[in-house]
């Protein structure tokens, strides 16, 4: 979803592989898209993962979010293959429903009319967030390493996106000791947490919290959340499922 934070779409309706929660629910509104599709990603804790939706419905823009287990997370395209589960009250009115196809669902949003870019600042608290600073590193929380800046190779983040491959391309580029995540309720094939053997392989350890006990979007639920899977690296530092 962060690959619409440029341009003009107010002609699109926009498949957003991440999930359908309020911070990247606001992106596509942000660039005028006049429909968006998202994932489901549980919806895990408090419906956190389709909490875009109603956002969505303050702009009178269409939103649907497509079920966990019906699509891989973080594959757009996927989502037209996928089967909707749930959508707002604008998308009702296009004649959306729960069960219908991405595909249809993206077609019936090619009604609505033609967007406008709307001001979303202050929705999404988008900064990084101090937990714990000392000599040897700190812990830090945000809802997406893409909002963080520079290289980190002392520090752990608490991450409230999903686990997807896409995360781990965006860990990377900041270099940290270690991450944790949400699992966005696994997905199909586990799609949701398959990014975490990826950054092992760079010798980045990482974990995902279950989204039944985290809320996805929000950094503060990741710290509260219980570990629901971990990689070869976080394994050998002691990191176990069921933790907290």
């Amino acid at each position: 979803m962060t690959s619409f934070e440029a341009g003009d779409h107010r002609d699109d309706v926009v498949l957003g592989g991440s999930f359908a929660g309020a911070p990247t629910g606001v992106l596509p509104l942000r660039q005028g898209a006049r429909g968006w599709i998202a994932h489901e990603a549980g919806p895990g804790l408090d419906d956190a993962g389709v909490g875009g939706l109603p956002i969505s419905d303050d702009f009178d823009v269409p939103a649907a979010a497509i079920a966990t287990m019906s699509s891989r997370i973080a594959f757009g395209d996927g989502l037209l293959t996928g089967v909707v589960s749930r959508v707002n009250r604008a998308g009702a009115a296009l004649g959306i429903e729960s069960g219908m196809s991405g595909t249809r669902a993206a077609e019936a949003m090619l009604q609505a009319p033609r967007g406008v870019f709307r001001t979303v600042d202050g929705i999404v608290d988008e900064s990084t967030i101090t937990l714990v600073e000392g000599p040897t590193g700190g812990i830090y929380s945000c809802w997406s390493s893409s909002r963080v800046q520079g290289r980190h190779p002392e520090d752990v983040f608490l991450l409230a996106s999903h686990g997807a491959l896409t995360m781990a391309l965006y860990v990377l580029e900041i270099a940290p000791k270690g991450v944790i995540v949400n699992d966005a309720g696994r997905a199909l094939d586990d799609s949701g947490i398959e990014g975490l053997a990826e950054l092992g392989k760079h010798g980045v350890a990482a974990a995902a919290v279950s989204a039944e006990t985290a809320r996805i979007g929000d950094p503060a639920s990741t710290y509260d959340g219980v570990i629901s899977a971990v990689n070869e690296v976080a394994r050998g530092l002691g990191v176990l499922v069921g933790q907290p």
